[in-house]
């Protein structure tokens, strides 16, 4: 069996192959030997084989605090790389890299778990017209987060993936290129503290083609992907589980072309097609595709005239919706999109006037037909972008402008947008701002406008030699004009101080907005995403703040002392997840290096609570010392 830590209270089991128990104890007799070892040649020849291999071999004391029952273990860690090749590097080569009971210190959660997997590939006939890969990785036990955003730490949960690879590709000179690339990919994961678990499974297959002739380069795309996910661990109860099961093929090419003038035109068009199925309480399915075809072109006839078309055709608002959310397996429970159909045509002019100063003019027109009715628009737009050149000014540079949309109705008013940048270095400080925004730009759909606006600032100064001080502040708000409700916004503070081999850094984040729940967590949905795609209940609307704080300390000479602190707290609000998690982490590590020994240590704690406000959190603390050698096997 596998538990979250070796003897820590309450155990999270992960059931386990005989065959994995059995390897695990030849593993451990192997480290002990090998610990022992002294390095042997730095190259094994085996016949037309040839081999590397390195790592690390240590022996480690760990134990910890699991809601308040405390627990100890010992035993060997390691990892390994192996390559090698056989006949030639270019006919076979191969890369290993397995690691057994690792402590992961190097990840967001340090400690808590001890994790034990391979990866690795191989690499066929890469001398040759046909080279081809193999690929293939699990592992156990480890720690990742469940995103949540505005958190830089989410909520830690752990689980087992196992992916699996092929790929082939067709090189022949002065013909079509062919790579086609298979892959699978699984995962488990849950979160600590919670029961149940979400998993997700992904069949993708890819295929590339590209072609050069007299000028036009030609590609074609094909992808094949099924995703199998399911959510249990934190819907609500009674609601769960939650199952989808979705299955796209997508088909795409372009050609393009050089133009006179130092101009270019392309061409493109993609076409998905989709089959949906979710299920919870309620069942729903759902299937269509969408067609999207596309066309660019510019000229120089002149080095300060720039001009330039587009145009496009859409038959669904499909298109419209981010590809992470289609591939996640989510369940977001589709709408009947109904009828469809977009036409664009624009045109753009910009000029150089002189040499602070340009001037930009376009016109574009388009019409569409949706839920059966007709929309038609045209939009008019300028802009003046000029940089300051002055003493006093240098580095100021801004661009503003109005968009004028008149449709067949009446006009829907007047749009700006803005955008200002800063960039100076003065007394031995380098100083950068940029700020932008826009009123009334046009969506996707003719009957939806955005406003947003989204601002950064940093600094950087040197102090002395080898000291350095960095802060910064960004942050973004959008929403649809016309819908309350669909607002997003995001907020970012950072600082940084470095000293020789001394560092301080801390932040501070907060966003808020509207997302969709995958198995890897919530992903964001922008805010100029049609109302009418996506059902109400496919929707989480969230609130998060965090903030923390990192030490990095070399007090001596090949000691390395590095720790942090981090806390988060937010909620979210949906028909499957309506939650209030608070989390609080403290991670700290310690490596001392004598020669090609190195003395570690680490400590973690979490304390971790998903569900309404004045539940009871979970309390995880854990922490080893050991030691490790690095040897070059052979």
């Amino acid at each position: 069996m596998w538990k979250l830590r070796q003897g820590m209270g309450e155990e999270i089991r992960w059931g386990m192959p005989r065959e994995w128990m059995k390897l695990r104890s030849a593993c451990r007799w192997l480290a002990g030997v090998l610990l022992a070892a002294l390095p042997a040649a730095a190259q094994m020849q085996v016949g037309l084989a040839t081999m590397n291999l390195s790592g690390n071999v240590g022996y480690t004391y760990d134990g910890g605090m699991d809601q308040g029952a405390s627990s100890h273990g010992m035993g060997f860690t390691g990892n390994g790389t192996l390559t090698g090749n056989y006949y030639n590097p270019n006919f076979l080569n191969f890369n290993v890299q397995p690691f057994y009971n690792r402590s992961q210190s190097d990840s967001l959660f340090g400690t808590l778990t001890n994790a034990s997997g391979v990866s690795s590939n191989v690499n066929l006939f890469g001398g040759t017209h046909f080279p081809a890969t193999v690929s293939f990785g699990r592992v156990f036990n480890a720690t990742s987060a469940f995103g949540v955003p505005g958190s830089d730490i989410g909520l830690a949960q752990h689980g087992n993936t196992q992916t699996v690879g092929f790929g082939w590709s067709a090189l022949i000179p002065n013909w079509p290129t062919l790579t086609v690339n298979y892959g699978i990919n699984g995962t488990s994961n849950e979160i600590l503290g919670e029961e149940g678990n979400d998993t997700e499974k992904d069949h993708t297959l890819n295929m590339l083609s590209t072609y050069k002739l007299d000028g036009f380069r030609m590609t074609g795309q094909f992808t094949h992907r099924n995703t199998d996910a399911s959510f249990d661990e934190v819907v609500e109860d009674g609601e769960g589980p939650v199952t989808t099961l979705s299955s796209s093929n997508t088909f795409g090419a372009t050609v393009t072309h050089s133009l006179p003038l130092s101009g270019g035109f392309g061409v493109s068009w993609t076409h998905l097609g989709y089959s949906y199925n979710y299920d919870d309480s309620d069942s729903a399915s759902n299937s269509g595709g969408a067609s999207t075809v596309n066309a660019n072109a510019s000229v120089h006839p002149t080095p300060k005239l720039a001009i330039s078309g587009n145009s496009s055709y859409n038959d669904s608002l499909l298109g419209s919706i981010p590809q992470p959310l289609l591939n996640s397996g989510a369940p977001l429970n589709l709408t009947s999109l109904g009828s469809f159909q977009s036409v664009f045509v624009g045109g753009d002019v910009f000029y150089q006037l002189l040499k602070n100063l340009g001037v930009h003019a376009d016109v574009d027109h388009e019409n569409q037909m949706f839920l059966g009715k007709s929309y038609s628009a045209t939009q008019f737009g300028g802009s003046v972008n000029f940089l300051f050149d002055h003493s006093i000014l240098k580095g100021l540079s801004f661009s503003v402008g109005a968009v004028d949309t008149a449709q067949q109705e009446s006009n829907t008013g007047l749009g700006f947008v803005g955008t200002v940048n800063y960039n100076r270095k003065f007394y031995g400080w380098d100083v950068g701002a940029n700020f932008s925004y826009s009123q009334n730009v046009q969506t996707v759909l003719l009957l939806y406008t955005t406003s947003s606006y989204s601002y950064l600032g940093n600094v950087r100064h040197r102090i002395g030699e080898s000291t350095y001080f960095m802060a910064g502040y960004s942050g973004a708000h959008s929403g649809l004009t016309a819908n309350s409700g669909t607002t997003s916004s995001a907020e970012r503070f950072y600082t940084t101080f470095l000293h020789r081999g001394n560092s301080f850094n801390a932040f501070y984040t907060q966003s808020d907005g509207l997302a969709v729940l995958t198995a890897s967590g919530l992903v964001p949905v922008s805010t100029t995403l049609p109302t009418q795609v996506l059902e109400s209940s496919a929707l989480t609307s969230y609130s998060s703040k965090g903030w923390g704080f990192n030490i990095g300390l070399t007090p001596i000479k090949r000691l390395t002392i590095s720790g942090g602190f981090a806390k988060s707290n937010g909620d979210t609000i949906a028909p499957l997840l309506t939650t209030y998690n608070n989390n609080e982490l403290i991670n700290a590590v310690m490596q001392y290096r004598l020669r090609k020994i190195y003395l570690n240590g680490g400590y973690t704690r979490l304390q971790q609570s998903l569900g309404v406000p004045g539940s009871s959190p979970i309390m995880v603390t854990s922490y080893y010392i050991g030691f490790s050698r690095w040897f070059n096997f052979f």
